[in-house]
């Protein structure tokens, strides 16, 4: 009997021990409850006052659909120096940079846009060029948003209706200046090509500054004839590329002709002008001859007759020459001695 109650009591002491412990740890656990409610509902209040801006983001804060400010990457754009100057925004307050920044709690919203450059790629179409000539092109352009107010207001800030009023500007604008131009110089001069993209990339900004868009590089992927009227082009580009090389050697020609009569010209001049200064030289040694010719025969008419005589033999007899003369004759007399 005593073994049962002893044991009977054992085990009300060790229900109650548990009993006690159990209730510790809902108050425990319903302390814990509230500390954890209590920090969300403390981040929640943070982050109802606070936002970040990263680097590849733009900002817009509306307070009851009304934008009221703007976080940009460039305060001093053209576009939003505009913006300042449109008695609409003239209260939106814009500011410049990255990172922490506040906002009035739930009644002011913040919405994002990317400044990182975004591609349209167009589909291709068919052009006209100067010489009728019908031409597939395909191409695409780059922009970025620079004014995101501009593009919220103006196009929603919806990407896809951005893109129409860029492929509206851009085929316009491509259309326009391809049709003064040849398809040959559209196709092979890439200078002037270069110099077309960028003077339509200046005349669409103009356009699109107001949507708050800019337009960074524009470039031709694809331009080829319709398979269907290849042959013929290639055909008369032929005809046409021949044909200026054959105008281009018939001035090669032209231009050597003149240039060998000019050469020509001056050679004869110059062969005359040489010609009459050797006359004259040979004038003046001949004359200078003479008189010293004179002048030893003047001292020694025996010795310049011998001499004389010499230099006619030097002349006249040579290993292969033949002479039958009298013994007696004046000519002969200094070969026999005499």
């Amino acid at each position: 009997m005593q073994d049962i109650n002893f044991e009977y009591g054992k085990q009300y002491r060790a229900q109650k021990k548990v009993n006690i412990n159990t209730g510790k740890l809902k108050d425990f656990l319903k302390n814990l409850g509230l500390v954890a409610l209590f920090i969300i509902a403390l981040v929640f209040l943070i982050r109802s006052f606070v936002f970040t801006v990263g680097e590849r983001e733009q900002v817009v804060i509306t307070q009851f659909d009304k934008i009221v400010r703007m976080i940009v990457d460039d305060i001093n754009e053209p576009s939003i120096q505009a913006l300042k100057n449109d008695p609409r925004f003239s209260n939106i307050k814009i500011q410049e940079g990255k990172g922490l920044f506040f906002k009035v709690p739930f009644i002011q919203s913040v919405r994002r846009f990317t400044n990182q450059l975004l591609t349209f790629d167009t589909e291709a179409e068919e052009v006209f060029t100067r010489d009728k000539k019908i031409i597939l092109l395909d191409n695409f352009a780059q922009w970025r948003i620079v004014n995101p107010v501009s593009f919220m207001v103006n196009i929603g800030g919806n990407r896809e209706t951005a893109h129409l009023r860029i492929d509206e500007f851009l085929y316009s604008k491509m259309r326009e200046e391809i049709g003064k131009i040849d398809a040959h110089t559209l196709i092979a001069d890439k200078d002037y090509v270069m110099n077309m993209l960028e003077n339509v990339e200046d005349h669409i900004n103009s356009q699109l500054e107001p949507l708050g868009i800019k337009i960074m590089d524009i470039r031709i992927k694809r331009t080829e004839f319709p398979d269907e009227t290849k042959p013929s082009i290639y055909e008369q580009m032929r005809s046409e590329r021949q044909a200026v090389a054959t105008e281009y050697r018939a001035q090669g020609q032209k231009q050597a002709r003149t240039i060998q009569s000019e050469a020509e010209r001056n050679a004869t001049i110059i062969e005359a002008q040489a010609y009459e200064e050797a006359q004259k030289i040979m004038g003046e040694g001949d004359a200078e001859a003479l008189k010293i010719y004179a002048e030893a025969y003047n001292v020694d008419p025996e010795f310049y007759e011998f001499w004389k005589t010499l230099q006619t033999y030097k002349s006249v007899i040579d290993e292969d020459t033949t002479i039958i003369i009298s013994p007696d004759s004046p000519f002969a007399k200094y070969i026999f001695g005499k």
